[in-house]
């Protein structure tokens, strides 16, 4: 059997046979970070790891060196955000070819410093190796507040309600537009999709503040569509959620591409990927949970999509509340099945 048979979830749980527990480990492999406890009492750190590949997770030339390293570290803060931890330190190794320029490399650094700079956190170290493509492997720790907890993916419970930060498929709709058209960064009309998936952003302050809230239940980032996290909470939480497709936030601009590209909005939101929004649940009413998020300071708007049930799995259902019949469509790694 071959990695394309098996495909990543399968994977995925063949190497979670090879983890081990330790006195030192709170929370290990399953979630976006493992979650370290400290020599002092309550001290928690959380560490995680990412891989950003040439021709898989960005495209040369479409992408600027100094957006990559932009991107680069929001990816791997969105798994901070994910875990309610703050991004304190960050170690950078690059696969790099031969006939790279050196000027390219200042400017992937200078993103990415610049990045990291408006959450405090810092490059520590990394390390750099010939390659016949450019890899991006960024290791970023971070820490935990004295009166917050580590936000999981298994805490969602009969009775809360599920969310989502921002404008997910807006970014996927972005990376279509590239894939068809390389021009496309010159149509100003539908420029901030394509920044959208060039330069995401971590929602580091909305996860702090939702690892301060004892209301708060299961959290992950969406990373690959809102569908396939669902799909990991209902895994985790053992639980099933039930979700409103009429309530899944479209935004206006994502509404008049999809018309023009004649893809299906509902297709976007819940496949699109690479979003990098906050997913979760929480027994708080929306106004509650939008002036938590207030009072870390941010404004991004948050939108309530539905609940959680009795049963297994994820139910999307019309505005008559009938089930949708949906196909995932979910990008997975090894089987090369399209986004």
């Amino acid at each position: 059997m071959k990695l394309r048979d098996l495909g990543e979830r399968r994977c995925l749980e063949i190497i979670r046979r090879y983890t081990q527990t330790h006195p030192c480990l709170e929370i290990g492999f399953g979630d976006d970070a493992a979650v370290l406890r400290m020599k002092k009492k309550g001290e928690r750190m959380a560490v995680s790891t990412d891989l950003l590949v040439e021709g898989i997770h960005f495209l040369l030339p479409n992408t600027g060196f100094n957006d990559l390293g932009v991107k680069s570290y929001h990816v791997n803060a969105s798994d901070m955000a994910a875990m309610g931890a703050w991004p304190v330190a960050t170690f950078i190794s690059l696969g790099l070819p031969p006939e790279t320029d050196v000027q390219a490399i200042r400017d992937f650094y200078r993103g990415f410093a610049g990045a990291a700079r408006r959450h405090g956190c810092v490059i520590a170290g990394g390390d750099m190796v010939r390659s016949d493509r450019m890899i991006v492997c960024v290791t970023i720790v971070g820490r935990y507040q004295a009166d917050s907890r580590p936000l999981v993916r298994s805490g969602a419970r009969f009775g809360h309600r599920v969310y989502v930060t921002g404008w997910p498929g807006e970014s996927g709709m972005g990376l279509k537009m590239l894939l068809e058209n390389p021009r496309a960064l010159r149509e100003k009309r539908f420029l901030p999709l394509i920044r959208r998936h060039l330069i995401p952003q971590a929602r580091v302050k909305e996860g702090a503040a939702l690892a301060e809230s004892r209301s708060t239940g299961a959290v992950i980032d969406v990373s690959d569509g809102i569908y396939n996290e669902l799909t990991h909470l209902a895994i985790q939480g053992r639980i099933r959620l039930k979700i409103e497709a009429s309530r899944l936030p479209l935004s206006p601009l994502l509404k008049e591409a999809c018309l023009r590209k004649g893809e299906s909005p509902l297709d976007m939101l819940l496949f699109g990927g690479e979003d990098y929004e906050l997913l979760f649940t929480s027994s708080l009413p929306p106004a509650k949970i939008q002036n938590l998020f207030r009072v870390h300071g941010s404004r991004i708007p948050v939108h309530e999509i539905g609940s959680v049930e009795k049963g297994r799995g994820v139910t999307i259902v019309d505005e008559r509340d009938k089930p949708i019949k949906i196909v995932d469509q979910t990008f997975q790694h090894f089987t090369f099945e399209k986004r």
